[in-house]
């Protein structure tokens, strides 16, 4: 514990310091901060040799136990039983794990990184399978609905379109402030936030008015 964060310099005494605790495979090795965003991430050497940042929410919680080598070796496992290698419904579960579980996955900041996991139940393939089943019809992907802030579980995904996915998006959210309505992403655009800001203050608890009207920390704009 510390007086001050040794990545920002303000004061977080409330902070809870993981370096050189081990989560799964992984060992915390310092804090990381990227630029605009607010969540602490933590430096981390994965027994396989690998580095990751992972947040520090997900180690602790024990979200993120590997670089994303783990989920592989299960998938590698899962696909010798099942004989479904590259479908196209084994490469849609695949994406989905590496998304919630690879820090390395481009992905992951939209996903992983913002607490979304996938349940326990549908780290196996088969049951993926069973309780979602082959898309009806080509061109749909996998949604989360109806809670597009929620887990990869059972009552919460559907098949649907590309559009149907845009409407779900978080940033379509609508707001209502000074007598004004606009998605989560207009309110970011007007107020020259980086994409996503809105969203993770309200996830925090706040008021839509003081996320939409306080400036980010540290003079932050993109």
């Amino acid at each position: 514990m510390t007086a001050k964060g040794v990545v920002t310099g303000v004061k977080a005494s409330n902070r809870i310091e993981l370096a050189g605790q081990k989560f799964g495979r992984l060992t915390a090795i310092r804090p990381h901060r990227k630029p605009g965003i607010e969540k602490l991430f933590y430096e981390c050497a994965c027994d396989c040799g690998a580095a990751a940042i992972v947040g520090s929410q997900n180690l602790r919680r024990g979200m993120t136990q590997s670089c994303g080598c783990l989920q592989k070796e299960r998938a590698k496992a899962a696909s010798l039983q099942h004989g479904m290698s590259h479908t196209p419904i084994h490469n849609t579960w695949m994406s989905m794990l590496q998304r919630c579980n690879d820090a390395q996955c481009k992905a992951y900041m939209d996903y992983g990184a913002r607490g979304v996991k996938v349940c326990d139940r549908w780290m196996t393939f088969e049951n993926f399978l069973a309780d979602v089943g082959l898309p009806p019809q080509k061109g749909l992907t996998l949604d989360r609905y109806p809670n597009n802030d929620g887990n990869y579980e059972p009552g919460n995904v559907r098949w649907a379109t590309k559009k149907e996915q845009a409407n779900n998006r978080r940033s379509s959210r609508m707001l209502d402030f000074n007598g004004e309505t606009l998605t989560v992403a207009q309110w970011e655009d007007r107020r020259g936030f980086r994409r996503g800001l809105i969203h993770c203050r309200l996830q925090m608890g706040w008021t839509a008015e003081r996320a939409i009207t306080q400036k980010p920390r540290y003079g932050q704009t993109d």
